[in-house]
C-alpha cells in the first residue's frame, strides 16, 4: 500500500474528531465528501481503512475512558466515508446484471435471426457465426471459426468484399450493403446481400460485424420481372413498327390516291381534298409520336443519349418545358439497361408534365465505377415520398414501376422531394446485371 497522504490523512482525523466530540449531520457530510474524494483519487477500501485507522490510533489517546461510545461513533463515521465506494460497487453490480441480462438477449437474436449474422477479425476469420449461418453454408461453427469468409465468398467476387473493408477502414463509408455470391458446402452458389459495419476496441478498427440474406427468391423475382418487361418491349416494339412502317405506308399509299383524284376536279373542289390531307398528315404525325413512345427506333440505332435527348425535345415542344439532357455513357449499354433508363427518364417526365407545375427539368446520366447514375430534377412543386408512395395513386404508380423497373437490374432509386422544394429522382444501376 502506498504511502498515505498526511493532509488527507489529517483532514479526515480533524472531521472524526469533531464527530466524536460534537456530533451533527454537518461532520458525517464531511466523511461523505472525503469518500467521493478519496474514490475519485483512485484510492480504494483498504486505504481509507488506514486513514481511519490512524486517525483512531490519534483521537483514543485522549479519549480512552470514553472508548466504547468512541468506537460506536467512530464506525458510524468510517461508514458513511465508505458509502461512495458501497454505491459505487451496488451500481457496478446492478449495472452487470442488466448487462448479462442484456448479453443473453443478444443471444437469443442472434441464434433465431432468419439471416445469417456474424464477426470476423480484420483479416476476415470467422469469430462469430449464428445458427441460419451453419444451416445455410452446410459448415459448423468449429469448421467456420477456421476459415475466412474469403473462403466462402466466389472466388470471382473477392474483390468486392477486399475493396468494402479497405473503404471502411479508410474512413469513406460507416457500413457497407452490397451483393455477393458465396459457395456452400455442397458447391451450391447462393446470392446474399451483405450489410457491414466495423467493430471498434479503444477506439480502434478490431473487426467486423455482419449481417447477410438470401436473396435467391427475390433474384428469382427480378429475373421472372426482367422477362416480362423484355417481353413486354419486344411487343411494343413490333407494334410501333407496325404504326411506323405498315401505317405509314398506308397514309402514304392515301396521299399518293388523293393527289392523283385531285388532278381531276374543279379548283373549288381542291380546296376541300388540300383540308383531308392535312388532316392525314396530323393522323401521320401523330403515328410516328405514337411509335416513338412505344419503341423509339433511335434507341435502338444510336444509343440512349439521343434517345433521352429525342424524348426531351418532343415533351418540352408539347408542354412549353424547357428540358435538358447531358452526361454519357461512355459508349453503348446492355439494352435492357438502356431501356430501363429511357422508360423511366419517359415516366419521370410524364408525372413532370402532369403535376409538378415546374417550369425546367434537367436530366443527367453518368457512367462512373461500374454504375450508371441518372438523375431527374425539377423545380416544381415538390411532393411528400412517403404520402405519394403509400397511397399508391396515379403518381405513386409511376415511382413504382421505376423502382420496379431498376429493382429488376439490381439498380435502386431514391426520391427527394419536398413541399416546394421541386424534386429529383436518382436512378442507379450496376452494370454487371
Amino acid at each position: 500500500m502506498s504511502q498515505l497522504p498526511p493532509e488527507m490523512v489529517a483532514r479526515y482525523t480533524a472531521a472524526l474528531k469533531e464527530y466524536l466530540f460534537e456530533g451533527g449531520e454537518a461532520a458525517l457530510q464531511r466523511a461523505y465528501e472525503f469518500g467521493r474524494g478519496a474514490l475519485g483519487d483512485g484510492l480504494g477500501v483498504l486505504e481509507v481503512a488506514a486513514v481511519h485507522h490512524q486517525a483512531m490510533v490519534e483521537i483514543l489517546g485522549a479519549t480512552s475512558d470514553e472508548l466504547p461510545g468512541a468506537l460506536a461513533a467512530a464506525g458510524q463515521f468510517l461508514a458513511e466515508g465508505l458509502s461512495p465506494f458501497e454505491m459505487t460497487h451496488r451500481g457496478y453490480r446492478e449495472a452487470n446484471a442488466a448487462l448479462q441480462v442484456s448479453e443473453r438477449r443478444y443471444r437469443e437474436l442472434f441464434e433465431n435471426a432468419n439471416d445469417v449474422v456474424f464477426t470476423t477479425d480484420l483479416a476476415g476469420k470467422f469469430t462469430s457465426v449464428n445458427r441460419t449461418g451453419e444451416n445455410l453454408t452446410g459448415y459448423g461453427r468449429d469448421e467456420l471459426a477456421s476459415m475466412g469468409i474469403e473462403a466462402l465468398v466466389a472466388p470471382e467476387q473477392l474483390p468486392v468484399v477486399r475493396r468494402m473493408l479497405e473503404r471502411m477502414l479508410a474512413g469513406e463509408v460507416e457500413r457497407t450493403r452490397y451483393e455477393i455470391e458465396i459457395v456452400t458446402r455442397d458447391g451450391r452458389r447462393i446470392p446474399m446481400e451483405m450489410h457491414t459495419s466495423l467493430l471498434h476496441q479503444d477506439g480502434r478498427p478490431a473487426g467486423v460485424h455482419g449481417i447477410a440474406r438470401d436473396v435467391t427468391e427475390r433474384k428469382q423475382a427480378e429475373q421472372a420481372l426482367r422477362g416480362l418487361n423484355e417481353r413486354l418491349e419486344e411487343e411494343a416494339k413490333r407494334i410501333a413498327h407496325a404504326l411506323h412502317d405498315d401505317a405509314g405506308q398506308l397514309l402514304s399509299t392515301v396521299h399518293l390516291a388523293l393527289e392523283e383524284f385531285a388532278h381531276g376536279l374543279p379548283p373549288g373542289a381542291r380546296a376541300g381534298l388540300h383540308a383531308v390531307r392535312e388532316l392525314l398528315d396530323q393522323v401521320q404525325e401523330e403515328l410516328r409520336r405514337l411509335s416513338h413512345e412505344l419503341r423509339p427506333t433511335i434507341l435502338d440505332d444510336l444509343g440512349l443519349l439521343p434517345a433521352l435527348e429525342f424524348l426531351a425535345d418532343r415533351v418540352a415542344k408539347r408542354s412549353g418545358l424547357v428540358i435538358t439532357v447531358q452526361g454519357s455513357t461512355e459508349g453503348r449499354l446492355a439494352p435492357p439497361v438502356e431501356t430501363a433508363f429511357y422508360r423511366s427518364v419517359q415516366e419521370a417526365l410524364t408525372n413532370t408534365v402532369r403535376h409538378a407545375q415546374a417550369t425546367r427539368v434537367d436530366v443527367e446520366i453518368r457512367r462512373a465505377e461500374g454504375t450508371v447514375r441518372c438523375s431527374v430534377r425539377d423545380d416544381g412543386i415538390g411532393f411528400g415520398v412517403s404520402t405519394v408512395l403509400s397511397r399508391r395513386g396515379e403518381r405513386g404508380l409511376g415511382l413504382i414501376g421505376i423502382r420496379e423497373r431498376a429493382d429488376a437490374l439490381g439498380g435502386t432509386l431514391a426520391i427527394k422531394s419536398a413541399q416546394g422544394q421541386g424534386t429529383e429522382l436518382l436512378i442507379a444501376i450496376p452494370l454487371g446485371n
